[in-house]
């Protein structure tokens, strides 16, 4: 059974990285470190809201783990702007990434649409073997973390929605053409992206699995909230997931 710790955590710095978009640090010990997997989340306790809210682990390593969140409602904007003292978090929770250390000759592909990109980071950062990033952003100012996967050793193709920077219009586009049958895909994103993906995916045969961004009100799989259908069966996102094996899902 997976180790999850409910408790305060002390922030290192919250600081906004472009127009809207914010990182938050925290210090952690040890043993919270190594239980963070790829594709795991916290549920952070916003100070005057009743839920905590739910947000991927963007990193986890030396003595830190860090969150990239957008301001999206009352919640993070309230998150935003808290700069010190401590936090209180609950994780890390959910089914992470397997099949990291994947052998064999299969390619290692990573598609991220908007805020997705936040959590798949942390995917990069532990395969062992590189590959190549597929991202795909409104405009060139919702571009993030392009330096970062290329300190990795990730190859990235890039698009934007009004072609302020890479291909114009939706990465779904470019991949239809460029995914292959020998390719091992990860995915998280915008659900239209996502059920694109999926769809191309099981037409060609590729396996890989994808990260289901759903609304979360206990993380834990009480509230049932957070329903998907996999495999013919009804899962708890946060519980069961939130990554799952795509020809599994059924959007």
């Amino acid at each position: 059974m997976q180790k999850r710790f409910d408790k305060t955590y002390d922030i290192i710095s919250n600081k906004e990285i472009c127009d809207g978009y914010f990182e938050l640090k925290i210090k952690a010990e040890i043993g919270v470190i190594k239980s963070c997997r790829p594709g795991q989340f916290f549920m952070i306790c916003v100070p005057g809201v009743f839920l905590r809210r739910p947000i991927s682990i963007h990193d986890a390593q030396k003595g830190e783990i860090s969150f990239l969140y957008k301001i999206a409602g009352k919640g993070t904007k309230i998150l935003s702007q808290i700069k010190e003292g401590e936090i209180s978090m609950l994780g890390p929770l959910g089914n992470g990434y397997p099949q990291l250390d994947l052998k064999g000759t299969l390619n290692r592909i990573i598609i991220a649409g908007g805020t997705g990109i936040a959590s798949v980071h942390f995917l990069a950062a532990r395969l062992k073997n590189k590959g190549t990033l597929y991202y795909g952003a409104k405009t060139k100012k919702d571009l993030l973390c392009l330096d970062k996967f290329k300190q990795l050793g990730w190859k990235t193709i890039i698009s934007t929605e009004d072609g302020s920077k890479g291909y114009k219009g939706f990465i779904t586009g470019l991949l239809e053409k460029k995914l292959k049958s020998d390719d091992c895909i990860y995915v998280c994103g915008p659900a239209p992206m996502m059920k694109a993906v999926i769809k191309t995916a099981k037409e060609k045969c590729i396996s890989g699995y994808a990260s289901l961004e759903e609304k979360m009100a206990c993380g834990v799989g009480n509230c049932q909230g957070c329903a998907v259908k996999i495999a013919g069966q009804i899962k708890m996102t946060c519980k069961d997931g939130p990554v799952f094996k795509i020809n599994d899902i059924e959007l």
